[in-house]
């Protein structure tokens, strides 16, 4: 089975796929050590720990370097946030997806930021150069409609959905909502496997399964953790004037 097969069937299996997002070789291989079926990257995380802000600022060749080391320590299927491919040119972005896939990548997360004309350019563009190619890659489709304030947000969720299930988008990454019964709505309607980020206003992981979720991200927020952990020991140590919070 390919990481590509195996990445498919955690999305539709009885539990929802839990899933810890990596930004260099050290926080993936700790993410596999722990049981982790899968490793997803957060785009923010790389960025931020080389000194990019985030938004595809980051060059693609620099990412590019992140993911091959990560997909060369570990031996799950890993995910890719691919923000919103790195260009609007879609042969570039068919030769980015290639080199993703020579990588050894199962999947990626792509974003509607732009809107759902030049996003099903891009993801019909992907689909068609797979085909055509007889390659795979679970693609997320990520749309920030609830994030990005539009109007009519769960109404704009649900169409966009149906139009990226439609161009063979995998999954459906739905960011910003934060109401557990906009979420059921959302599971109940869409027919993709829906993935949120694992924020406490929508709850425990348990009501998150009960509401028909198939996948949890941690997104950026287990690389502020860390940084936010380490923080407090520097300041410890300078504060107190001793190696002891180092231990």
């Amino acid at each position: 089975m390919t990481h590509y097969e195996k990445f498919l069937g955690l999305h539709h299996q009885e539990k929802p796929l839990l899933i810890a997002n990596a930004w260099n070789v050290k926080s993936a291989k700790l993410i596999e050590a722990q049981g982790f079926a899968a490793i997803a990257t957060s785009s923010g995380a790389i960025a931020d720990s080389l000194g990019y802000p985030d938004g595809e600022k980051i060059p693609f060749g620099e990412l590019l370097y992140v993911i091959g080391r990560i997909v060369a320590c570990t031996s799950i299927p890993l995910s890719v946030d691919l923000e919103r491919g790195y260009t609007d040119d879609l042969d570039e972005l068919n030769r980015n997806i290639q080199q993703l896939i020579d990588l050894g990548v199962a999947g990626i997360n792509l974003e509607d930021a732009q809107g759902e004309d030049i996003y099903l350019k891009k993801l019909t563009s992907i689909k068609n150069y797979l085909t055509n190619n007889n390659q795979q890659l679970f693609i997320n489709a990520r749309t920030d409609v609830f994030l990005q304030k539009l109007e009519s947000p769960l109404e704009t969720t649900l169409k966009r959905a149906k139009l990226y299930a439609d161009a063979g988008a995998d999954g459906l990454f739905v960011t910003g909502v934060s109401d557990i019964s906009l979420v059921k709505e959302i599971t109940t309607t869409v027919t993709l496997p829906v993935n949120v980020v694992g924020v406490t206003k929508l709850g425990s992981l348990e009501a998150l399964a009960e509401s028909g979720v198939k996948r949890i991200s941690m997104a950026v927020l287990l690389y502020r953790a860390t940084y936010g952990h380490l923080e407090k020991i520097v300041q410890a140590v300078q504060t107190e004037q001793s190696f002891m919070p180092l231990y």
